[in-house]
């Protein structure tokens, strides 16, 4: 049997690379694997090595290189930062690889990396060494043959009048033709678009991809003139033959057409606007598959890049006019439900220092949604007295015909001893395990490197349909979690025999023994079911799963909202996008513009029950709230689509962030508050839980709507 990745294997790591675990169910990168260039985060506050002298020879005297190594072009060299990205292949093994060897491969290399880490004590205890997180392939087309991160960008001008601020954008199916985008001489604003997952042109100053000056992008118009489809298929932007690629322009309208339009575009609705000519645009469009798996499993390092991208561009710009580095708000309308929802997490560590850094040069913010999970019942909360005998349980209902991987988290708090605690899982009546699984809250001695953590195979007849796992996230936060294989059986690589896990309501039960550790004061437990929704252009086939709380008598859902306590134990509050939790960044809620009531489904921070007249917020919570609804029966935002006169509506809180992104910097630009397009809200409700509760779903500022339906 092939080692497991030894450097972090963590539960989603396990699951999806695993063979016979999750791999058949992988988006189609990871599952049908055929590449040796892939994608990673470092998780250490060391400095990063010289990747000129990270080199493995195949055998002794054989002068074959081994791996590469490389990092994306990273904000000032990526100094003082503790989470890092960076790519790595082996040239040495171009033929398509063993479908078994992917754990022993990555191990390898990632084995090579430790050895060059400054100040490395190969002897020390096997926490101080680097984490890694694994992200999916990168397709052998797109990566830079000749790269240089310092190079130039082929083709790029200065504008004649410097900028006053800069938007940048990060999504998908970045439409960079639409002429919405130039200014008042007919020149394009985009000053640099990064098409990640496109066809490598062989030279260029990104590692993988291609790259798309503002000389470059007005050459194409210049070439192909108002057909931008043809200036798309030039630019490689539509590429049938890279599935990370593919169609997605010729579509009317994508999600990143609908968002780069609402947060730098002319808007729909209004006659006169003010001239945008002194704001300059950056983009990318992160690989169009990074929707398959919803969990946010893989993504980290194309996020992290382009974030490092943005900032590093944002600084060429000021320094090709000499000026200091300019105001710059990043939309970002991307998130997944899961995580720690502490600002803890690997991305979170990595947006905070980032935001960090750049705020002590100038201003600069980070737009992202809030989410829109808030009715889907996808999180709970338990606090010490909801214990009964010393155990909690809660249902975790899995549909039907779901085919892709669902999983669930269950997080402890911080500091917590788990001494004397297990996780369990039982599945739907009808069901047996082939032996009950059950996890203590503590790392197995057979994992020496990484986190302290620990596995268990779910078997029913022999096949594995799930994983059982705890683990201490980056050393200090325990969780629990499962993810099971797709509720359906679908056709296996190799003609293996198909496995399936059931549908139907699964029970996770924390127990713990009467000496074991009680919650600390204020403390609390959550639990998040992943994302699991079906990107309509991908057709995954995903059903989401959901919490139940056990026991519970039915009751008729109000037809208003209620605001009382005790909250129940599965809830909206608490549903905040989980990647969106860093002190700096800017949680955008979604409002009905007609009503100025929360959009429904508009994700909202945590709150926990008290004995006091309101209940208490815990975690991030909603700065600002948008339009992400029109009224109750037209639902969504209007923006302009992937071609120029094209109308497209988007329903969510993706929609709404774009538009504050707007206001900051257009009063940036204009060297005002960054707030100062904002409504001031206050709640002075009789009902102290209602101010709470409202407060928690609109936040502080409301952003007049950007349509008003002339």
């Amino acid at each position: 049997m092939a080692r497991r990745v030894r450097q972090y294997t963590g539960p989603y790591e396990r699951w999806v690379f695993g063979k016979n675990l999750g791999r058949p169910f992988s988006f189609p990168a990871i599952r049908n694997w055929s590449s040796r260039y892939f994608a990673a985060l470092m998780d250490s506050p060391t400095a990063l090595p010289d990747v000129s002298t990270v080199k493995f020879r195949a055998e002794p005297g054989v002068p074959v290189e081994r791996v590469d190594i490389r990092y994306p072009p990273l904000w000032n060299d990526g100094q003082g930062l503790s989470v890092r990205p960076f790519c790595f292949y082996d040239p040495a093994a171009e033929e398509e690889p063993a479908s078994t060897s992917i754990e022993d491969w990555i191990d390898m290399l990632l084995e090579l990396l430790d050895q060059h880490i400054d100040n490395f004590d190969a002897s020390s205890d096997n926490r101080a060494r680097p984490r890694y997180r694994i992200n999916f392939p990168i397709n052998p087309a797109t990566w830079t043959q000749d790269y240089d991160p310092a190079g130039p960008v082929g083709d790029f001008a200065p504008q004649v009048t410097p900028p006053k601020a800069i938007i940048a954008v990060i999504d998908d199916g970045i439409p960079f033709a639409n002429r919405t985008y130039l200014n008042s001489a007919g020149k394009t604003r985009i000053s640099n678009c990064w098409l990640q997952s496109a066809r490598s042109p062989g030279a260029g100053a990104v590692p993988f991809g291609r790259e798309l000056s503002n000389g470059e992008i007005d050459a194409l118009r210049t070439e192909h003139g108002r057909d931008e489809k043809a200036i798309y298929y030039a630019a490689g932007a539509i590429d049938a033959d890279l599935p990370e690629m593919g169609n997605y322009l010729l579509r009317e309208t994508t999600h990143g057409a609908h968002i780069l339009s609402t947060a730098a575009g002319k808007t729909l609705g209004k006659s006169q606007e003010p001239s945008q000519d002194d704001i300059e645009i950056i983009a990318v469009q992160l690989p169009n598959t990074i929707a398959w798996d919803t969990s946010g499993f893989g993504k980290e390092m194309y996020m992290l890049s382009a974030l490092h991208y943005v900032f590093e561009r944002a600084k060429r710009i000021a320094e090709a006019h000499g000026i200091a580095e300019l105001p710059l708000v990043v939309n970002f309308s991307y998130g997944w439900s899961g995580g720690r929802h502490d600002g803890q997490s690997e991305m979170d560590t990595a947006i905070q220092e980032l935001l960090e850094s750049r705020r002590a040069l100038a201003p600069t913010y980070l737009v992202m949604p809030s989410g829109n999970t808030y009715l889907d019942k996808m999180h709970a909360n338990f606090q010490e007295s909801e214990f009964a005998n010393d155990e909690i349980s809660i249902g975790w209902q899995v549909q039907p015909d779901d085919r892709t991987s669902s999983y669930v988290e269950m997080w402890l708090p911080e500091g917590l001893d788990p001494d004397g605690y297990t996780f369990e899982v039982t599945p739907p009546r009808g069901v047996s395990f082939d032996a009950t699984p059950s996890l203590a809250l503590r790392g197995a001695p057979r994992f020496p490197r990484g986190d302290p953590r620990n596995f268990v195979n779910l078997r029913v007849g022999g096949a594995a349909v799930g994983q059982l796992s705890v683990d201490k996230n980056r050393g200090t936060r325990w969780r629990a979690m499962v993810a099971l294989a797709p509720s359906m059986p679908l056709k296996m690589p190799n003609d293996d025999p198909p496995r399936w896990a059931a549908s139907g309501r699964w029970t996770l039960t924390l127990k713990r023994t009467a000496a074991a550790d009680r919650l600390p004061e204020g403390g609390y437990i959550n639990v998040w079911a992943q994302r699991d929704d079906d990107p309509s252009e991908l057709r995954t086939g995903g059903r989401q799963s959901y919490l139940v709380e056990l026991d519970k008598a039915p009751t008729q859902k109000p037809a208003l909202p209620e605001y009382k306590q005790p909250l129940s134990l599965v809830r909206g509050f608490g549903s905040m996008n989980g990647v969106a939790n860093a002190e700096l960044v800017t949680r955008v809620a979604g409002y009905i513009q007609s009503t100025g009531q929360p959009a429904p489904y508009s994700s909202a921070g945590g709150l926990l029950n008290t004995n006091g007249p309101a209940p208490e917020i815990w975690g991030q919570h909603v700065d600002i709230c948008a339009v992400s609804d029109r009224s109750p029966v037209l639902p969504g935002t209007v923006a302009q689509g992937v071609y120029s006169g094209a109308r497209s509506i988007l329903i969510g809180t993706s929609g709404a962030a774009p538009q504050v992104a707007r206001s900051i910097v257009r009063a940036l630009a204009d060297g005002l508050d960054p707030m100062s397009g904002m409504a001031t809200q206050v709640y002075n409700y009789e009902n102290p839980i209602k101010n709470v509760h409202l407060k928690a779903r609109l936040g502080t500022y409301k952003s007049p709507p950007l349509w008003a339906g002339e």
